[in-house]
């Protein structure tokens, strides 16, 4: 039996990883596909929002870091990496560290016993007494929002933007995705229509978990000088094909195009595989202040699937915040020597007392 099972080998599961590792804790990680697996999708073009730079030396850590001593500034000598750079930036640290992860080994079904957890696979049963659940999100496109959605494809899908045939194209979300998805098709001299319930271009909001980040911003400015990107602002009811043609249904009106639509609907994330192991409300897993699971003792949870008290911890430089708390909180029950935690304290990598924390800008 393990003392501890990691599902999922991307930037949380090996950030995490690295910790129990240096506990000197028993595990093991299992990864379906291969270390960084989300991130070798990602359309050819796509980069992260968050800037990347070497500033270890003033205890400021590099947003897109998952170890206090790494940095993929310094490693990738990028600002925004591609996915296939940060794969690169991940599989060095694995490699680094000598991390014990299982690649290939998809997990079908988790069983909670009086001793931990069986986590049945296609390689087997597998025993642990503690579940970090890191299998993030990308590789579950939501692709079932509305009626129609086959007719439709979702972005996660298009891995080169240069490959995509047409002049005209409508995409259906108007978050990140949506805006990376348009930036790239104007880039390439497309006339796009963004349809979505809201234009988050005018939020309030500050978090750029909820709204435009301010990299994406630069970008549509840059490329939308002509106004090669127009808004619709109008939730979607259905699509319909007709013949040659896509039929977009919206509350307001009727959009025709001779193009397949593009969804930017998100994705609905690995927990609805173990959604039993949790309390639920309004869509989000209940976990206490150690991302442990309410329902579930031992299971806990981290990457950008995490929301606690509010906030939403989908970005690197959020849930970077988050390793060390769930780390130590095992460590202590394993009766292990959780000393590196005190430097992921100096460091800057223990968010505790989230109940505190406020979205603010003075000016």
């Amino acid at each position: 039996m393990f003392e501890v099972v990691v599902v999922g080998a991307g930037p949380s599961g090996i950030g995490i990883s690295i910790i129990l590792q240096k506990m000197g804790i028993n595990f093991t990680v299992l990864e379906r596909n291969d270390i960084g697996s989300s991130f070798l999708k990602w359309p050819k073009q796509m980069k992260l929002l968050t800037p990347s730079f070497f500033s270890n030396s003033f205890r400021m850590i590099d947003l897109n870091a998952i170890s206090f001593d790494t940095s993929p500034a310094l490693t990738l000598q990028t600002e925004h990496p591609s996915g296939h750079e940060y794969a690169d930036y991940l599989r060095k640290l694995s490699a680094h560290f000598k991390l014990p992860i299982q690649n290939n080994t998809n997990v079908d079904s988790v069983l909670k016993t009086k001793d931990g957890f069986v986590i049945n696979t296609n390689k087997g049963k597998i025993n642990t007494k503690f579940l970090v659940w890191a299998a993030g999100e990308f590789q579950y496109p939501k692709d079932n929002s509305f009626p129609g959605s086959q007719h439709c494809i979702h972005n996660s899908l298009i891995t080169n933007w240069d490959e995509i045939q047409g002049d005209e194209f409508f995409v259906i979300g108007g978050y990140e995705s949506g805006m990376d998805t348009a930036i790239n098709l104007a880039e390439r001299n497309k006339r796009v229509i963004i349809i979505d319930k809201e234009n988050l271009l005018n939020s309030k909001e500050i978090d750029p978990s909820r709204t435009i980040s301010p990299y994406t911003k630069d970008r549509l400015r840059r490329v939308n000088s002509n106004n090669t990107i127009e808004f619709h602002t109008g939730r979607v009811i259905r699509v319909e094909k007709n013949q040659n043609e896509f039929v977009i249904y919206t509350e307001k009106k009727k959009i025709q195009s001779k193009t397949k639509p593009i969804l930017a609907t998100g994705f609905t994330g690995s927990l609805s595989l173990i959604k039993r192991l949790f309390y639920w409300k309004e869509g989000k897993a209940l976990l206490n202040s150690f991302d442990e699971s309410t329902k579930t003792s031992g299971l806990y949870v981290t990457g950008p699937l995490l929301q606690q008290h509010d906030m939403i911890f989908c970005f690197i430089y959020k849930f970077q915040q988050r390793f060390a708390i769930v780390a130590n909180h095992i460590g202590i029950k394993l009766s292990k020597d959780v000393s590196i935690i005190e430097e992921y304290k100096k460091e800057g990598m223990y968010l505790e007392n989230l109940k505190n924390i406020k979205d603010k800008c003075t000016c």
